[in-house]
């Protein structure tokens, strides 16, 4: 558009010019009159054409500013005209937008079997509690929390119906501002702010107590049940996955040892140094 615009700029500006001369030509013979109307019909040519140009350039900067937000990998499509480039620049804006919104969509973070945060939410809740805990100076402890309901030939809606309920279970519980989480399959996972790992395996024995004395919480037919390993926040922990690791390998003991047990992961039970500046 802006070869386009300079040459319909041209056009114009060369018009007066032209009609500019013509004058000039019938009146020459009248002497200075003529020299001062050619110079006048010059003068308008040229502003003529500096204000249309004026006009064309903020066109051509936002079409340079719309390009920005075109992804590199379509760079190369990007056409020279500014008509196009506008469009073109305006259509991956518009599409990074809806991106953005997608992956701001509350359901993506949350598990639509229990209504809890779901692995990529405890991630991200996770990533919070773990900073928090670091600029208090104060403990975080991580359980993952299995529902011993993976058995051959489990009624796959009683199995539902006892994740719902040990989940709320776990949520009533346990303390307000813990997080609650459904990690994968039958494992929940659960932060347990300011508290000492002795106390994460205190809150969990309580959660294992109340699920396994609850007549509406069935597994095959039997009181369900569950087993858990219980991790703290040690130094050098960076991601809430590091934490679980532990818990993890602590979880597996737990299975190993029958139902119902806690155990907690060994290691040191300091807490992560205080964090004072950012």
């Amino acid at each position: 558009m802006r070869a386009a615009g300079l040459t319909w700029c041209g056009a114009a500006a060369a018009a007066p010019l032209l009609a500019g001369l013509g004058l000039a030509l019938e009146i020459l013979p009248a002497g200075a009159a003529g020299l001062g109307a050619l110079g006048a019909a010059a003068a308008v040519s040229v502003f003529s054409a500096l204000s249309l140009r004026g006009r064309l350039d903020p066109v051509g900067k936002i079409a340079d500013s719309a390009a920005e937000f075109i992804p590199p990998r379509r760079a190369g499509t990007v056409p020279a005209d500014d008509a196009a480039r506008l469009a073109h620049g305006f259509a991956a804006l518009t599409e990074r937008l809806d991106e953005a919104q997608r992956r701001a969509d509350p359901a993506r973070l949350e598990d639509p079997l229990t209504g809890l945060p779901n692995r990529l939410g405890a991630m991200r809740r996770g990533r919070d509690e773990i900073s928090r805990a670091r600029r208090t100076g104060r403990s975080l402890s991580v359980a993952l929390i299995e529902l011993e309901a993976d058995a051959p030939g489990a009624d796959p809606v009683a199995r539902d119906r006892a994740l719902r309920l040990s989940a709320e279970t776990m949520v009533q519980v346990l303390r307000g501002y813990d997080v609650v989480a459904r990690w994968e399959g039958e494992v929940f996972v659960a932060m347990m702010p300011e508290s000492e790992i002795e106390n994460g395996v205190e809150a969990v024995r309580r959660v294992r107590d109340a699920i396994s004395e609850d007549p509406f919480i069935e597994v095959n037919g039997g009181r369900a049940s569950i087993c858990a390993g219980v991790a703290v926040l040690q130094p050098d922990d960076a991601t809430l996955a590091e934490i679980c690791l532990r818990a993890g390998k602590a979880l597996a003991k737990a299975r190993e040892r029958g139902r119902g047990r806690v155990e907690a992961a060994p290691g040191p039970r300091t807490r992560p140094g205080r964090i004072t500046s950012v």
